[in-house]
């Protein structure tokens, strides 16, 4: 047991050894002046096991785009197939016009993911053929992802007969020439066409439907009677009309609200206790003589007790040396 105890204890720092020596292959990438400094061995090495994914770059976001224009894919819809009205998100650039919102620490999960989507063929986010399959379909539960005030999506009344997208490229305006704000947050250019024109029915949309398995697929059942289904409706109806943001922000001024009331309490006389409730406090020569004739019962029984022990340990008491007996004695 010892012997594979001390081979352990010399394989572990060899094979960590090792493995740093891996990871500062991929974690140099970004600086390629570091990397390049590396030892041609290191380079070897890393290329040996690259196959198996045992080191990776670092970071989740190591390079970021945008440098060259934010790509965003802008959805379009139409009753007609001649006037085309973009639809717009809550936090994702859209309307050139609108500000950028303020949305930490919340997380738009499908904003976040339209960001992902522009980053490539829509065929690699096959969650976006689903996504507008359900707009064309008019599910009300897709919509508010998309805005929660349903008056600001534009095909609230009835859903759009055509659905496409766009890939633009987005960039923040810059000052004017003599120093004056923009009027404009966005400026944009159109790259290309995102995802093609599609409607109910359409032989390419159920194509991809098909192709990505998303067709007739038939829903999870859950028992609707069960109390965690049941809390969990009640809470996203009473919550729908506010947005991610709101929800949280809520909740953060609220726990901080409990905080300093809490901490006002503690600062409060009595310890934040009504004065009506404040608990009696002994007198001190109470406290010091409980025995002592106090108002109290048990100081008065305490006392008659003390008392009668006294009287006992000093014994019979004497009559008066004139009393009846010594009278008789002297006759």
């Amino acid at each position: 047991m010892a012997q594979a105890f001390a081979f352990v204890d010399y394989i572990l720092p060899c094979y960590v050894s090792i493995h740093l020596q891996e990871q500062s292959v991929p974690f140099t990438y970004i600086e390629y002046e570091s990397n390049g400094k590396l030892w041609p061995s290191i380079h070897q090495m890393f290329s040996a096991v690259d196959r198996y994914q045992v080191a990776n770059s670092y970071g989740l976001f190591r390079r970021m785009t945008g440098v060259g224009g934010r790509p965003e894919v802008v959805l379009e819809g139409s009753y007609d197939k001649e006037t085309w009205t973009e639809i717009e998100f809550m936090y994702k650039p859209g309307n050139i016009s609108a500000a950028p919102p303020v949305v930490a620490p919340h997380q738009p999960r499908l904003d976040w993911q339209m960001w992902f989507a522009a980053l490539g063929h829509h065929s690699q986010s096959p969650w976006f053929t689903s996504f507008v399959y359900r707009l064309l379909q008019g599910k009300k539960e897709v919509i508010h992802l998309v805005q929660v005030d349903e008056s600001k999506y534009p095909f609230h009344s009835q859903p759009p007969a055509y659905i496409r997208a766009q890939l633009y490229k987005y960039w923040f305006t810059g000052l004017a020439e003599d120093g004056s704000l923009p009027q404009k947050w966005w400026e944009r250019q159109r790259v290309e066409e995102f995802y093609p024109t599609v409607f109910l029915g359409d032989p390419q949309l159920d194509a991809f439907l098909t192709q990505y398995g998303l067709k007739d697929k038939a829903p999870t059942k859950r028992p609707s009677d069960s109390l965690l289904p049941t809390a969990l409706r009640l809470v996203r109806e009473h919550t729908r009309p506010y947005t991610g943001p709101t929800l949280i922000w809520s909740l953060y001024l609220t726990a901080a609200l409990i905080f300093l009331l809490r901490g006002a309490r503690s600062w409060l006389p009595g310890g934040g206790l009504p004065s009506g409730k404040h608990k009696a406090v002994k007198r001190p020569e109470a406290a010091a003589d409980p025995g002592g004739g106090g108002d109290q019962a048990g100081g008065e029984k305490n006392g008659q007790l003390k008392k009668e022990a006294a009287e006992r340990a000093k014994g019979p008491t004497e009559a008066p040396a004139d009393g009846p007996r010594n009278v008789k004695k002297r006759k």
